[in-house]
């Protein structure tokens, strides 16, 4: 009887069985700690969209104190940002190419729209803009071609 292992061997306590079984387990955890994500953006996006309604009787008094450009550009980042909330919870849930570009679409259009100060920043987010149009077309060619499984071939 031996207590070591002989070169080449692996001493393992678990048995043959718990490798693959964890394996297997990891994923479906991780993809229900995806939809727990998802259900915490939408239960903010709920309560910042209350909030923003229940805030829209303090825009008149607001208006008079700010003036009319920075009260509607923060109304604006505020609703772009539960904009964004819903679009990253989709993308959580179904996980698609297509889910992380109208992602990444609504992220430039509100820091260009809201954080821009120099003129280079408004072009590189026109020019990241016009890259994500070029993606999505591009998936949404590849998508057209490839054929549906439950079609029917012709022949």
């Amino acid at each position: 009887m031996r207590n070591h292992p002989v070169r080449g061997e692996k001493m393992s306590n678990a048995g043959p069985s718990s490798k693959p079984r964890v394996r297997s387990l990891l994923p479906e955890l991780l993809h229900w700690l995806e939809i727990v994500v998802a259900s915490i953006a939408i239960v903010f996006v709920v309560i910042g969209t209350v909030s923003l309604i229940l805030g829209i009787s303090s825009f008149w008094a607001e208006l008079g104190q700010e003036g009319i450009q920075q009260t509607f550009q923060r109304i604006l980042s505020d609703i772009l940002l539960l904009v964004v909330g819903i679009e990253l919870a989709i993308l959580l849930v179904r996980r698609t190419p297509e889910s992380l570009v109208e992602v990444m679409f609504f992220v430039i259009a509100r820091k260009m729209l809201l954080e821009t100060k120099a003129f280079y920043e408004l072009l590189l987010g026109i020019a990241a803009l016009a890259m994500l149009f070029a993606i999505r077309k591009y998936l949404t060619l590849r998508r057209l071609d490839t054929p549906c499984s439950g079609a029917p071939e012709k022949g």
